[in-house]
């Protein structure tokens, strides 16, 4: 799998590409049309919202003196918070591990090469996508109304939700294995279990098992949230204790929460180094039959599958994840549906229209800024760009620092340093500084990918070193920097319902108080046009990347 882990971006390396060339025609359009569209949308979105530079300067100078009261951090029953942080753990765990079962069957129906026949792999392809397009949150209100509160309602959200990156990227993995093993091993007289198991999943295994941790990096983070709406874990507790402003109780939770997602982080980062390097032999190994060799990239794969079983039957066994659970869960679901089915728009007739409008300027100011301060401090993270090493690893560990706080507790955080009077402007600055952090990995991992032939084409011409970034740096960039701001704006759009929790979106509050009280057609009535909106903008992208190609 030569495509990179990205937060699900279905976006080819740049570093396959060749130079494109000045762009002309619909490219040069593109190019040049979308950050001036973009730009002006942004600070349209952030007029009507009102937050001006002055504002900037005074928020986070209202964050930085609710961090100031805080400070020193508490934690009133330590042995609870850890119990919790252990439960979110699990949850994360175990929903990880349903979503890969669920993705390793979808994504060999949905590839190219291993797919049965169209209307098979149109099919997994649209289960996939569904589930990329729904977010969590949604998935875990679902499923607390079928089978009640507790943490199995988060494990299938998790997993469903996960779902729709891994099935993409499992599937894109199998359609880039070599071709010659497979055929290979049918030569032997092998089947098409044979054929699978012996000569394509050898191949993807370290891929695959490196696109799971890096899921559970994201899962960890996402199960925060979900403990927010009744399914247990850290992100009541997290709730509860901004709820109450007890904010040196909060922020003590919160350091907690934070440190476990840079351990999550730091050894799924290493695991994947690990298993990748070994994976890379720079051959495939030699088939004898249907029988692969034990060679060392493949012993460390099974150890790395065996302990991954292992540790998910734990986590399964830890959320209540039985068979029989499972079993009632889907029978809830089913009954469920009659619930958020048909959708009552009647109650929120007036409020869908102010309050999309709403949400759409929160989702493109906050995209607007955090671009504006994510891709320089990207680029000055990535290796190939970056003036000097000192540089290089400040901006690597601001982008790390700010990755490991889950946006539930940015939101939380600018919420009670603004009020809820002011929760739209505050909940764009923290989906600002999520943004940015976000827009910041992916633009490092893209320079990093950066061919140096341009660059040096530039240079040698008599270009300064500006030149070179704009034209060079930034020319090679301009399809990825499009998908990464549509990428971001998307995720932004789905956060709505984040903000609602805390009382900063109007739209949001609307649904969360819905879901209190239990009108869950009314909940389907809210969802469903932030959910066509968000197909809007995956279109674009779409059509925006196949120009800019």
């Amino acid at each position: 799998m030569t495509a990179r882990l990205t937060d699900e971006r279905p976006v080819a390396p740049a570093a396959s590409r060749s130079w494109p060339g000045p762009p002309r025609g619909a490219r040069r359009a593109a190019a040049w049309g979308f950050p001036i569209v973009f730009a002006a949308l942004g600070l349209l979105a952030l007029d009507r919202l009102g937050v001006g530079p002055g504002g900037l300067v005074a928020g986070f100078g209202e964050v930085a003196a609710l961090l100031a009261r805080a400070w020193p951090p508490t934690l009133a029953d330590p042995a609870t918070t850890f119990a919790h942080v252990l439960d979110t753990l699990w949850m994360a765990v175990a929903g990880t591990a349903l979503a890969t079962l669920l993705a390793a069957a979808l994504g060999v129906l949905a590839a190219a090469t291993t797919a049965p026949g169209k209307v098979v792999r149109s099919a997994a392809l649209a289960v996939i996508v569904a589930c990329r397009a729904i977010p969590d949150v949604v998935f875990a209100v679902f499923f607390v109304a079928a089978i009640g509160i507790g943490p199995l309602p988060g494990v299938l959200a998790l997993g469903l939700h996960s779902v729709g990156m891994l099935g993409k990227l499992f599937a894109e993995a199998v359609e880039q294995a070599d071709e010659g093993v497979r055929e290979a091993v049918a030569g032997t007289g092998a089947g098409p279990a044979q054929r699978l198991l012996a000569g394509v999943l050898p191949q993807v295994a370290p891929a695959w098992i490196a696109a799971i941790l890096y899921r559970l990096d994201i899962n960890f983070r996402g199960s925060v949230l979900l403990g927010a709406v009744g399914a247990g874990g850290i992100g009541l507790d997290l709730k509860t204790a901004f709820g109450f402003t007890d904010y040196p109780e909060a922020v003590g939770i919160a350091l907690v929460t934070v440190a476990v997602v840079l351990l999550v982080e730091a050894v799924s980062v290493a695991l994947r180094g690990q298993l990748l390097s070994g994976g890379r032999t720079g051959a495939v190994p030699p088939v004898r039959g249907t029988r692969v060799p034990w060679m060392r990239g493949r012993l460390a794969v099974h150890l790395a599958g065996w302990g991954a079983l292992a540790l998910a039957a734990v986590a399964f066994w830890r959320v209540g994840a039985s068979p029989a659970a499972l079993a009632d869960a889907a029978a809830g679901s089913v009954r469920a549906l009659g619930d958020f089915f048909p959708p009552g728009f009647a109650p929120v007739a007036d409020l869908l229209g102010p309050g999309l409008l709403e949400t759409a300027a929160i989702a493109l100011g906050a995209t607007f800024l955090g671009t504006l301060a994510g891709v320089p401090l990207g680029l000055a993270a990535a290796r190939a760009v970056a003036p000097n090493n000192g540089v290089r690893l400040l901006a690597r560990a601001l982008c790390v620092g700010l990755r490991s706080i889950p946006d539930l507790l940015l939101v939380l955080v600018f919420v009670a340093a603004f009020g809820l009077m002011d929760g739209p402007i505050a909940g764009t600055l923290a989906l600002a500084v999520f943004t940015a952090a976000l827009v910041a990995k992916l633009v490092a991992d893209d320079a990093e990918e950066l061919r140096p032939g341009p660059r040096e084409a530039v240079l040698s011409a008599g270009a300064g070193r500006v030149q070179e970034l704009t034209v060079a740096v930034l020319g090679q960039l301009t399809p990825r920097l499009v998908a990464t701001t549509l990428y971001a704006l998307d995720v932004n759009l789905r956060a709505f319902f984040i903000l609602g929790i805390v009382g900063a979106g109007e739209l949001g509050y609307a649904l969360s108080q819905h879901i209190r009280a239990l009108g869950y057609d009314v909940v389907t009535a809210i969802v469903l046009p932030v959910f066509v909106l968000v197909l809007v903008v995956e279109a674009i992208s779409a059509r925006l990347r196949s120009v800019l190609r």
